[in-house]
């Protein structure tokens, strides 16, 4: 493929996205629906799923997931997930959430509070360099990471939300050999890094469900400040904005589904806190963090389908490309993938598997809850 006809398909692909996603979020604009009652919120409410997967990035897994809504009559809900694998990475997390997400979503509250506390082990992780022409590499090195966050929020009305947060992050890259030519004691973040950042988000929400929307649109602003505080070693910007949107399609359970996301990071971060393309979030069918820059595009879509009872099919498309300035954005050398996926839907949490294919091979991962 000439490089004229991979700019035009690039050109092709996000036009037809940017025009879904707008003609959507105007025609759903005006939709609202809020089913939620005091006494139905209030229930108690559990849902658990074990784990048993493959990741290409992690090898075979094990553990288990689980969610607890209401225990306490408060609407608060507890999500604890505990996970291991044969390729060594070791993933525990907390979430402590009142009112629960699910349960506030496309509500007015005065406030609303999130707790979150993650630790992640990989005996495997990567680094491919900066820049969107980085190359491919086989070089793997542990990467450990402890995270805690504090989210207060407020819906100012029943679409319109505000929230303040506090990140900690503490995490420890070694093992690797600098002759390996890509990672080495010079790479910002390399060895041990500490993070303290706070945040702003505003987002305007019009969808149906929080965990599994099949209508509405979301457009969210996040500004994110690092400070060398509480013993923390950086000082950098970063700056979100992501729109997102869904229909129905055919049948009230056939949905389609588009994202688009802009980051720009600005100041002296480490490697791991630049904008990325490439995991099981971004773009499915590259390694994790496979092309990483101060300023990233990504545009995905998916085609969300039912099955069998609760286990539901995916089909997508993501792509993707990084920039060291976000005014430099073009049309070039976008990183794109197609995959399919299943869904397997319970009622607090959705369990997640999709299959990536690019040109750089074919990416498996296991995840919870949509890419978006």
């Amino acid at each position: 493929m000439t490089k004229i006809e991979s700019q035009r398909r690039s050109f092709i692909v996000l036009f037809v996205h940017f025009i879904l996603l707008i003609s959507n979020g105007v025609v759903e604009a005006e939709f609202h629906n809020d089913l939620r009652n005091d006494l139905a919120s209030r229930k108690r409410s559990i849902s658990a799923f074990p784990i048993f997967m493959y990741d290409s990035d992690i090898g075979f897994g094990f553990g288990g997931k689980g969610v607890v809504k209401n225990q306490f009559k408060k609407n608060e809900s507890f999500d604890l997930m505990l996970f291991g694998s044969t390729k060594g990475e070791q993933k525990y997390s907390f979430v402590f959430s009142v009112p629960d997400f699910e349960i506030r979503q496309g509500t007015e509250y005065p406030l609303a509070l999130d707790v979150k506390i993650e630790y992640n082990k990989l005996l495997k992780s990567n680094f491919f360099g900066i820049g969107n022409g980085s190359q491919d590499n086989e070089s793997q090195f542990p990467k450990e990471t402890s995270k805690l966050e504090v989210t207060l929020s407020r819906a100012f009305k029943k679409r319109l939300v505000g929230e303040l947060g506090f990140r900690y992050t503490h995490c420890s890259v070694y093992g690797f050999d600098p002759s390996w030519q890509t990672i080495n004691d010079e790479t910002p973040g390399a060895g041990e890094t500490r993070v303290s950042a706070v945040s702003a988000r505003l987002r305007y929400d019009t969808r149906d469900s929080y965990i599994n929307p099949r209508r509405g649109f979301k457009i969210e602003l996040q500004v994110e400040l690092a400070e060398k505080i509480l013993d923390a070693d950086w000082n950098f910007q970063k700056g979100r904005l992501e729109f997102s949107t869904y229909r129905r399609l055919f049948h009230e359970k056939h949905i389609l589904a588009f994202r688009f996301w802009m980051q720009h990071v600005q100041g002296e971060a480490p490697y791991h806190e630049l904008s990325k393309v490439g995991d099981g979030w971004t773009a499915r069918g590259y390694k994790a963090e496979r092309f990483l820059d101060n300023a990233m595009a990504l545009t995905s879509a998916e085609y969300r389908f039912p099955i069998i009872n609760k286990l539901g099919g995916v089909l997508f498309i993501d792509t993707g490309r990084v920039w060291p300035e976000i005014w430099k954005f073009n049309l070039e050398d976008w990183h794109s993938n197609v995959g399919w996926g299943l869904r397997y839907y319970l009622a607090n949490f959705v369990a997640r598997f999709d299959m990536g294919i690019s040109r750089e091979g074919t990416r498996i991962f296991f995840n919870f809850g949509h890419v978006f």
